[in-house]
């Protein structure tokens, strides 16, 4: 089957064994990655009925990429990369292990949540920065726009998976049926891990870098002189705190705004996934792809535009629409978001370029906490919509003072 996926321009670059057994490895970890939000947010929902501790699921969860997704990168750049993140799925799989026996005890605790939500958030902050650079290292650079397009899509289309598995989970048997679900796509992901070889590259072993500090001053600041790159990373930080935390809403809309369960919570917040699918599916298909900066700014435009819609849209029905449209903007900015920087960035500084990217991903969870806090003040829709519209303006601004950005090729 992959072998006929291989011939469909599509699909182009699973013609490469190592990345195709890696990109079906990555459908189990988005999968639990976007399932195990849901889960995590709806518990917390029912256990505090408090806005505010819901997003702050979701900053646990993110909050370990702004440091460990900086130290994981200039790691990528000195160790194998593999080892890497088998050390990081062995801790996603411990953890949800563990947190499975809580709730079939019944023991589950709001602390308890948040120490779940950090762990596995160290686990993903590891894998994001390393993997984006581990599939650079298995490619030729004629193949990378589609192997990070379709990347992108294997991340989107399980957030539709994922959510819409953990609401029918949730409905039917509650948190314990769906953290078992999590157990299995975590060994199995493991498994598919362990049949990729090492890396074919060799870490670089730079002398002028001595340590772990200076790998990641010296990244930053690579990135800094990068017209382009610098652009990136600033698009990245504004959309990340002001317009990317709709998503640890999602329960607090479908529940207290839209009036549903978590059976249709599933569903709608599973409608950027399908949005974000649709979009990366066509880049994926674009073989004469160039203008990668330009992708990437009408992306990111879009993705803010769509939840700030979203935000305001009055009834359930109207808001799935405009989620599909965040999803639409989201794939663009996402794709093109690690295609420019590993594309950029010289082979040997690409862990540490992408180290950067995460650690511009790393304000998420602080913008998780500050739009949740607004929305414990002020309401969801209102909170969500005027951090929307500045992040809107924002990103306006950068684009045209940063125009490299725009005119970042392949």
């Amino acid at each position: 089957m992959f072998h006929a996926l291989a011939n469909l321009s599509t699909f182009r670059s699973l013609g490469n064994r190592d990345w195709r057994i890696l990109w079906m490895a990555g459908h189990l970890w988005h999968l639990a990655f976007w399932m195990d939000l849901i889960v995590l947010g709806w518990l917390m929902l029912e256990l505090t009925d408090s806005p505010f501790l819901v997003a702050l699921v979701g900053t646990c969860r993110l909050i370990p990429m702004g440091v460990l997704g900086v130290l994981a990168g200039s790691l990528g750049d000195r160790l194998p990369k593999r080892k890497l993140l088998i050390i990081a799925q062995l801790l996603n799989l411990t953890v949800t292990v563990g947190f499975t026996v809580v709730l079939l005890l019944d023991l589950e605790r709001v602390w308890l949540i948040y120490v779940v939500a950090l762990l596995t958030g160290s686990a993903w902050s590891i894998d994001f920065p390393i993997r984006r650079a581990f599939i650079r290292d298995l490619l030729p650079a004629s193949t990378i726009v589609n192997a990070m397009a379709i990347d992108a899509a294997s991340l989107f289309g399980m957030a539709l998976v994922g959510r819409v598995i953990g609401g029918g989970l949730l409905a039917a048997s509650g948190p314990p049926l769906a953290y078992g679900f999590l157990v299995v796509c975590y060994a199995l992901g493991l498994i598919l891990l362990l049949r990729v070889p090492e890396q074919t590259i060799e870490p670089s072993q730079s002398e002028s870098s001595p340590s772990v500090l200076n790998d990641i001053v010296a990244g930053l600041s690579y990135v800094w002189r990068n017209p382009a790159l610098r652009g990136i990373l600033l698009v990245t930080v504004i959309i990340n705190f002001l317009v990317a935390p709709y998503f640890q809403l999602t329960p607090v809309f479908a529940r207290d705004i839209f009036g549903v369960g978590p059976g249709l919570l599933g569903l709608i917040s599973g409608m950027d996934g399908l949005g974000a699918l649709i979009g990366a599916l066509v880049l994926a298909s674009l073989t004469g792809l160039v203008r990668l900066g330009m992708v990437f700014a009408v992306g990111s435009l879009i993705f803010a535009v769509g939840v700030l819609f979203f935000s305001q849209a009055p009834t359930y029905q109207l808001a799935m629409p405009f989620l599909v449209l965040v999803g639409l903007g989201t794939s663009g900015f996402a794709a093109m978001q690690t295609t420019i920087t590993v594309t950029q960035a010289d082979p040997e500084m690409r862990g540490r370029a992408m180290g950067a990217v995460a650690l511009g991903i790393g304000v998420l969870p602080l913008g998780m906490a500050f739009v949740g806090g607004l929305a414990e003040l002020m309401g969801a829709a209102e909170a969500l919509g005027l951090t929307s519209l500045i992040g809107l303006g924002f990103i306006v601004m950068v684009l045209i003072v940063q125009p490299a950005v725009r005119r970042a090729r392949q």
